[in-house]
């Protein structure tokens, strides 16, 4: 008889011992728990993972969690009943907790310093302040790129650039007025920044192959580089002959400076519920796929129905099925451009049923977004985040993995290394 704060639960001895590791198992760990007046084991602990527990010994290794114990209480209550690292690692599977790498910090004091003022906002509020400054520079830059495609500054570059040579297939063109407009003004000082935190961050990293593998840092350098590239072209125009078709293409830079954009990433990574979205829909991109798989396959087919309904009628508009299920995609997705219309009575009744196919489907994928992220964030929510000390580096600088990973708050030798006493 096994008594959990007034429930009691009776088993088999040879249930238990299946597992002689465990505390419920061991015949010598359990007696500690033996009452005597009542003749039976009592626990003062969690009620509802005790079932859970039981059921584990039961079911030979079948561990799950209750939808209504906390993640943080049922591993507690694990290791407390001494189940395992196997039982341990099948929580984390099961609530897909991922093993996370240990800091990894410069060896150097001004590097390492400079490296957390850059990358981990919480330290303090001089890092807060730089992450604020990186903030409103995105922001500056991203809106004065957006005001140079009003229609009044739109042909800014011919305003800023006078043709000097045109008496021939190819023409010239100096452009020294354009270092003197507002727009390139504001644009020096934000590329300016970015590449002193680029090159601050390059020189502090702790790891110089992590850091060329990250994605975020050649976004980074995608959205400084076509500054460059530009002022050079418009240099060599000041005084020499710059063909028009380079001169052109200096439209192209300008959208690589959209990859700024992406910065935004690098400045809210440190927020817990930005990275439980950001987990939420990467565990979702299976579920994305197939709805849009699924979406596409009942537009074609609401598409070729219309095409058939409408063909004879309404033939301007419904001339092929690839045109008839351009519309039945539109349609099953609630946008509704109107550029395509039914006019039958099978047509229209068509596009009742697909609107009402596609505001079904995409309501079931919703809740299923909404319910990942509310267990993302139930299980994100008690675990903290680790605290970055100045003084804690790694003596593999440079290398590219850590000795040491981190797993729930608890340092763990990987496979082959020894435990330091």
């Amino acid at each position: 008889m096994i008594n959990v704060c007034g429930n009691r639960y009776e088993t088999f001895r040879r249930t238990l011992e299946r597992y002689p590791e465990t505390l419920l198992g061991a015949d010598k760990r359990r007696k500690h728990y033996y009452d005597k007046t009542r003749e039976e084991y009592f626990f003062d602990r969690h009620r509802g993972c005790f079932e859970a527990i039981l059921y584990y010994y039961q079911s030979n290794g079948r561990l799950r969690r209750p939808e209504y114990v906390p993640l943080d209480t049922f591993i507690e209550e694990v290791t407390f009943f001494q189940l395992g690292e196997q039982a341990l690692n099948q929580i984390r599977k099961d609530e897909n907790i991922k093993e996370v790498k240990k800091v990894l910090l410069p060896k150097h004091p001004l590097r390492r310093y400079l490296w957390i003022l850059m990358e981990y906002p919480d330290y303090s509020k001089l890092s807060k302040f730089v992450n604020i400054l990186s903030l409103i520079m995105i922001m500056v830059s991203t809106i004065t790129l957006s005001i140079e495609t009003l229609p009044e500054y739109v042909h800014i570059d011919t305003l800023n650039c006078t043709e000097i040579n045109s008496n021939s297939s190819r023409s010239s063109y100096a452009c020294s007025s354009y270092f003197i407009s507002p727009f390139f003004l504001i644009q020096t000082i934000c590329i300016g920044y970015f590449t002193i935190e680029f090159l601050l961050r390059l020189l502090t990293s702790p790891s110089l192959v992590q850091f060329v593998k990250s994605a975020m840092n050649w976004i980074d350098f995608i959205a400084i580089i076509p500054f460059y590239i530009t002022v050079a072209i418009r240099l060599a125009g000041r005084h020499n002959q710059v063909d028009s078709r380079i001169y052109s293409n200096l439209r192209f830079l300008t959208v690589l400076r959209l990859a700024r954009i992406f910065k935004f990433y690098g400045v809210f990574k440190s927020m817990k519920s930005f990275r439980v979205l950001a987990t939420a829909i990467t565990e979702s991109l299976l579920d994305f796929l197939l709805m849009i798989i699924i979406l596409s396959l009942f537009g074609f087919l609401f598409g070729t129905v219309a095409y058939y309904a409408e063909n004879d009628s309404n033939g301007q508009q419904f001339d092929s099925i690839f045109k008839a299920s351009y519309w039945g995609i539109i349609t099953i997705t609630s946008v509704g451009y109107g550029d395509i219309a039914p006019i039958t009575v099978i047509g229209r009744i068509t596009s009742c049923l697909c609107a009402l196919c596609g505001a079904a489907t995409i309501g079931m994928l919703v809740s299923v977004l909404v319910d990942r992220y509310q267990r993302i964030y139930a299980r994100t929510l008690f675990i903290n985040d680790e605290p970055i000390h100045i003084d804690d580096y790694s003596d593999d600088e440079n290398e590219d993995t850590d000795n040491i990973i981190r797993v729930n708050s608890v340092d763990i030798p990987l496979e082959g290394e020894e435990e330091e006493e």
